[in-house]
């Protein structure tokens, strides 16, 4: 690879070997969707069976070393990962390809040697076998990898969740086939090839390839022991049957409708409403754990609607690269063209709509997939906005006249992932998170900030199945063995 990110080749990474592919795509600028950032190796059949085949190759001495060994080898090779894009100028290529502003990008490229480490600290205690019996050593169960895991990226934060699947995966003894998102693949696809070369080959393999091919042939390998995806829910409806033919184990992150409510007590400050807008906007709102409805006293709810628009006039949308531009554009036509439907939606049936913030004039003109931070207010309950995950910089913020009733709203999901509760007020803090129904429910905070890597995050119902981060998501890459013994025959 060249010392550029805009000029850097990007190939494949099969049993630790950089591969070209016969057929690529191009890879479009959302901000400009006419600029191709770069074109993506697109990997065939026979690719894919060498990856599958390199990672069963590597895996009966990759999951015999010590745990120990393992995580102070992955540790190595994210932080040399991290390096190394930092020197080819990596968050510059990936704010290029996925739109969102510089300072997230190089944010997300920064927090993977992290990520990889602190995993790294945790995988002793999550895989330690466990003495049923104090003092006896029998019975007791061990943790044991499943052998490959398939893991398959989304693409709203690829280069974390690359850390944060492989991380895992590799701690608990298996070896890995990532396949990165096909809309931004450049960026992951580096990150993937220089952490495989730091590690003994066939450990890690990378894959990129246009549409859902390549995932649905990966997902269907009869090499493939376990497979984890972040993605939306038709997407994991579908990895979900596909995995049902050979029964191999899932581990679904689906996204969202996170509710967050304000509760009487709390005054609508700068410093609330500066929370709520990051947890809400940030990534233009594809973020999985963000604040997609708000609930606030009745009386209040044009008092706060206000104060989030006066500080999203602030805001400045356009190309990423700008020093100026706060909020990139939506990531793809699709997601913009939805986010749009799903507010004009709700304005038909009577919901007011306001916007805040500005495009930037360089950027207004280029057919970019920019969508101004939007405030909705009065509408129902029932409508699309208010029960789908929009996935985008769109806040509808509800009234409610009793705590139980904003309770009862936010439950009103077949989502589950994140939630949250805004008071002073500690008993009623407690109450209320106690009975919020989702994977996250966190306190005066929300989205990224509530969001401790120590801890296990996940979501019930839609929102997928199994956990990561934290002790439990490593032991979701295992799958338990039991020993047990009897006293020797007389």
């Amino acid at each position: 690879m060249t010392a550029s990110a805009s000029t850097a080749q990007p190939v494949l990474t099969i049993g630790g070997q950089p591969q070209q592919a016969t057929e690529s795509y191009p890879v479009h600028n959302p901000a400009r969707p006419a600029e191709i950032v770069g074109h993506a190796p697109a990997a065939d059949r026979t690719q894919l069976d060498a990856a599958v085949h390199a990672a069963r190759r590597a895996a009966p001495e990759w999951r015999a070393l010590d745990v120990a060994d393992r995580t102070a080898a992955i540790a190595t090779a994210a932080a040399t990962a991290a390096e190394q894009l930092a020197g080819q100028d990596g968050a510059r290529l990936y704010t290029r390809e996925h739109g969102k502003v510089l300072t997230e990008a190089q944010f997300e490229l920064d927090t993977a040697p992290a990520i990889a480490a602190l995993l790294g600290s945790m995988a002793e205690a999550a895989l330690t076998p466990e003495h049923i019996d104090p003092g006896q050593d029998y019975p007791r169960l061990h943790r044991e990898p499943y052998g490959v895991a398939a893991l398959v990226l989304p693409f709203n934060w690829p280069l974390s969740l690359t850390m944060t699947k492989l991380s895992s995966a590799l701690a608990a003894g298996n070896t890995a086939v990532v396949k990165v998102p096909p809309t931004c693949p450049l960026a992951a696809l580096q990150l993937g090839a220089a952490f495989a070369a730091a590690l003994p080959p066939g450990v890690v393999n990378v894959l990129a390839g246009p549409g859902s091919e390549l995932a649905q042939a990966l997902v269907t390998h009869p090499g493939i022991d376990v497979i984890s995806l972040t993605g939306g829910v038709a997407t994991g409806r579908a990895v979900m049957a596909a995995a049902a033919a050979r029964l191999t184990p899932v581990l679904l992150e689906l996204g969202g409708n996170d509710a967050a409510i304000i509760a009487p007590d709390l005054a609508i400050s700068d410093e609330l409403v500066e929370r709520l807008v990051t947890a809400t906007y940030t990534t233009a709102g594809q973020v999985c754990m963000a604040i997609k409805r708000l609930y606030a006293p009745a009386e209040r709810v044009e008092e706060l609607a206000d104060a989030v628009l006066a500080r999203c006039e602030r805001e400045v949308i356009g190309d990423g690269l700008a020093d100026e531009t706060t909020l990139g554009p939506l990531h793809t036509a699709a997601g913009r063209d939805r986010v749009r439907k799903l507010v004009a939606d709700a304005e038909a049936q009577g919901a007011t709509v306001r916007t805040g913030g500005r495009i930037r004039a360089e950027d207004a003109d280029a057919g970019g997939y920019f969508a101004l931070p939007t405030v909705v207010t009065g509408a129902a309950g029932d409508s699309a906005l208010a029960t789908e995950e929009q996935f985008g910089p769109v806040l509808p913020i509800f009234g409610y006249r009793a705590i139980d009733d904003a309770v009862s709203a936010a439950n009103a999901t077949d989502f589950g992932l994140t939630a949250s509760i805004w008071t002073g007020d500690d008993e009623l803090a407690a109450s209320v998170a106690a009975r919020l129904v989702a994977g996250t429910v966190s306190v005066n905070c929300h989205g990224m900030a509530a969001q401790d890597p120590r801890l296990p995050f996940g979501g019930v119902g839609r929102s997928g199945l199994g956990r990561e981060l934290g002790v439990e998501g490593i032991r979701a890459f295992t799958q338990p063995r039991a020993f047990v013994r009897q006293p020797t025959p007389q």
